[in-house]
């Protein structure tokens, strides 16, 4: 005997706003000739198909064109909605403190990884996710540097698997046709430091006041210890970090309050930056990737980021 079906719950009503973008959206539709059937499930199939390729084929042709030209804008730039601002430096010509810190907190096997992706890890961050606990882990420069190049930026729970997905194309093939040196150069000029601060550069002279081949290695740290968490924190008056909700002006944000995580990345990075930079060997890491020397035996006027940007006058 068949069972009886249970009524549907009632549809949870939508708002206007979402009622009015569906609308828009619906006008935008193509619009089929009366008479003409609607396609099958095959064609629709193989038009979702054919818009996956292609979604994936475009950031790895980009890939391509990366490994000689510089990146002009970012995804996760252009998912900011509002002004940005940034400067090309070239990995020559910044501080190996940060390049070396930088690889100390966000990924240590980074000069030996032959994949981006560690996929033991990522085996575990889809268990977490699953399980609804905490991620064991981060992701690889490699991956960050395809995340902030193709994809979006924030944290929405139920998409951050997919995002996860779609970085790993790019980044592996990153590993296949980028040498070490070129995927750190990018990351570092990408990276983002402030609501509206990207790339090394930039960030020095917002925060520091000075250019990012002098950083030693705690300004390196500040800096790095930001990137986890950049969203929630400011430029101090003279100079610094500033995190929001810091009611008593000490670096530390209030437990709760929006800065708090900023803070608390910031204060771990400082703290644990001289090991970190003991444990990839000192220049011995960098000299590894091809990038010799210090930046410091270059002479100033061949730096591109010698001059602040102009646009960081506007965040004032």
């Amino acid at each position: 005997m068949p069972r009886p079906e249970e009524p549907r719950a009632p549809r949870r009503p939508i708002g206007p706003q979402v009622a009015a973008l569906r609308e828009r959206l619906r006008g935008l539709r193509p619009q089929r000739p009366p008479g003409t059937p609607p396609p099958s499930t095959r064609v629709r199939l193989r038009r979702l198909l054919r818009w996956a390729l292609v979604a994936q084929a475009v950031p790895l042709v980009l890939v391509l064109l990366f490994t000689l030209v510089n990146p002009p804008y970012t995804m996760f730039r252009l998912w900011n909605f509002g002004p940005t601002v940034a400067q090309w430096t070239d990995a020559e010509h910044v501080s190996r403190n940060f390049l070396i810190v930088v690889m100390g907190q966000e990924d240590q096997q980074f000069p030996e990884r032959t994949l981006a992706v560690d996929y033991g890890m990522q085996w575990a961050r889809v268990q977490a996710y699953m399980d609804g606990t905490d991620d064991p882990s981060g992701s690889t420069i490699t991956q960050q540097t395809s995340k902030n190049l193709f994809l979006w930026a924030g944290r929405y729970p139920p998409l951050e698997p997919v995002r996860k997905a779609l970085e790993i194309p790019p980044a592996e093939t990153m590993e296949l046709v980028m040498s070490k040196r070129r995927i750190l150069e990018i990351y570092v000029n990408v990276a983002q430091f402030a609501p509206r601060v990207y790339g090394v550069c930039a960030a020095s002279w917002y925060y520091f006041g000075k250019s990012s081949r002098s950083l030693s290695v705690d300004e390196s740290a500040q800096l790095i210890g930001l990137l986890p968490s950049p969203l929630h924190v400011e430029r101090a008056p003279g100079g610094g970090m500033r995190f929001l909700g810091d009611s008593n002006g000490n670096g530390v944000a209030d437990p709760g309050e929006r800065g708090w995580i900023s803070a608390k990345g910031y204060w771990h990075a400082r703290e644990r930056a001289p090991r970190w930079y003991t444990q990839m060997g000192g220049l011995a890491a960098t000299e590894g990737l091809g990038i010799p020397g210090n930046a410091s035996d270059l002479p100033a006027a061949d730096d591109p980021c010698r001059e602040p940007p102009a646009a960081l006058a506007d965040l004032d």
